[in-house]
């Protein structure tokens, strides 16, 4: 198994919530034909909280990666990016409109589209259309994916705690179709709500369009949030604990289904989270999530016969069946945890497709060690269609990952035996690294 490494930029943390792969359920990496490009994320000096930064459009070349366009707005978030036919790609932005010393308030979403083959080029700007007028704001959580055979884009923007608006475009930016997808409806709260979703994993593919993201509510259960104000000191605090999933057969034509509750931690408040998804030939929608088992500083007073458990699960879904589920790898509490890991963060995984149809999972859990030094461990695991493990290999890059986005078909990249990753590494310094996997040697 050939693998490549090496670091991309270096970035300073602006305390403004974000980070450069906040838009984690989206990609800031993409494979446009034989160009590899990344979408970094670059505070701006002298710019106040919130929307102090702005992205960079790097390029890789043979011996050093080159920024080759770089934004003059302000944002707050990272920007995906997706590739699609004749070298085209696409950046979904979120600029901030207000004055320099607002602290937060309007944003106008916003594509940027490079042509081939001079990427330096000022890109054309592309306003997306809306079903209805609505104002949105620096938090988005926005959600951008292309299918790459039908030369087309789907983006989404959050809009408060109840809903998503949605855009379809062509290959020139032209809408489509739009709408609005409302959240799923917490019945079983103290105080019952709408369930916000956020750094969800959508993908398009023969107009049929499929989402599954995670939770991200204030802490519902009223004792529990009372709790963890006295250990925190923060009269606020967000639930990530359960996920769901939602798709429509043809996004032009019929609204999406109502969700499927994937997975959840509710009972010990733990955490369930979105990996990743792809959508088969079959239509059987394959999903990766990750769960820890409890929040283990609620653990001793609440549910002290909880053992902690991190754990990566997946699941193959059939319209809104669930046809299956597996577990890839798991590690509890009191366990030797690998690679010397005294106390674990989290685990990941995210799929990668090859060019005959081999399925991989590029996966990794990190954490600190005695010396509370960050350390990590990363695998290349290749499933068969049902999501049994066939091989599982270390993989050694000498700065392990910690946390990545990858190229992938959900943003356009075409299947490839080669496994592009662009992410945070135990190396420490805000770096960016770039990584590579060759996954059929």
């Amino acid at each position: 198994m050939k693998f490549f490494q090496e670091k991309i930029y270096q970035f300073t943390n602006c305390g403004n919530g974000a980070d450069p792969l906040w838009c984690m359920g989206s990609s800031c990496i993409v494979a446009a034909d034989d160009r590899i490009f990344v979408s970094g994320w670059d505070t701006i000096p002298g710019v106040p909280l919130l929307n102090c930064a702005r992205w960079t459009l790097f390029q890789k070349k043979v011996s050093e990666w080159e920024i080759v366009r770089k934004d003059t707005e302000k944002t707050r978030e990272p920007s995906p990016i997706c590739a699609l036919d004749g070298g085209k790609l696409f950046l979904s932005a979120n600029p901030f409109m207000l004055e320099q010393e607002a602290m937060q308030g309007v944003c106008l979403p916003a594509v940027y589209q490079f042509e081939h083959p001079d990427y330096s080029k000022p890109a054309k700007t592309i306003i997306p259309h809306f079903s209805e007028p609505v104002v949105f704001y620096e938090h988005s959580y926005r959600n951008f994916s292309a299918d790459r055979g039908n030369s087309e884009l789907l983006l989404f923007h959050n809009r408060d705690y109840d809903r998503a608006y949605w855009s379809l475009l062509d290959k020139d930016g032209r809408c489509i179709s739009c709408d609005k997808l409302y959240w799923p409806w917490g019945y079983d709260y103290q105080e019952p709500q709408r369930i916000r979703l956020c750094y969800s994993n959508i993908q398009l593919k023969n107009r049929a369009a499929y989402v599954f993201g995670t939770s991200d509510i204030p802490e519902p259960n009223s004792e529990w949030r009372k709790y963890k104000r006295e250990i925190t000191g923060r009269m606020w605090d967000f639930d990530f604990r359960r996920v769901f999933f939602s798709f429509t057969p043809d996004i032009t034509k019929e609204p999406f289904t109502y969700w499927v509750e994937i997975s959840g931690r509710e009972k010990t408040a733990g955490n369930a989270w979105n990996c990743d998804l792809f959508v088969d030939d079959n239509g059987i929608t394959h999903v990766l999530w990750t769960e820890k088992s409890c929040d283990e500083r609620l653990r001793q007073r609440f549910f002290p016969d909880e053992p902690l458990i991190y754990s990566l699960k997946y699941a193959r879904v059939k319209k809104q069946k669930i046809l299956d589920q597996k577990e890839i790898f798991s590690f509890q509490e009191g366990i030797k945890f690998p690679q010397g890991i005294e106390k674990m963060n989290l685990c990941r995984g995210k799929f990668h497709i090859t060019e005959n149809g081999k399925i991989f999972i590029f996966g990794l859990i990190s954490g600190t060690d005695n010396n509370k030094k960050t350390v990590a461990e990363n695998w290349l695991i290749e499933i068969d269609s049902t999501g049994n493990i066939k091989s599982k290999k270390i993989v050694n890059f000498q700065e392990p990952f910690t946390f990545i986005h990858s190229a992938g078909i959900r943003n356009g990249t075409k299947p490839s035996d080669t496994l592009h990753i662009y992410g945070y590494t135990t190396k420490a310094n805000n770096e960016m690294w770039y990584g590579s996997i060759e996954c059929q040697g």
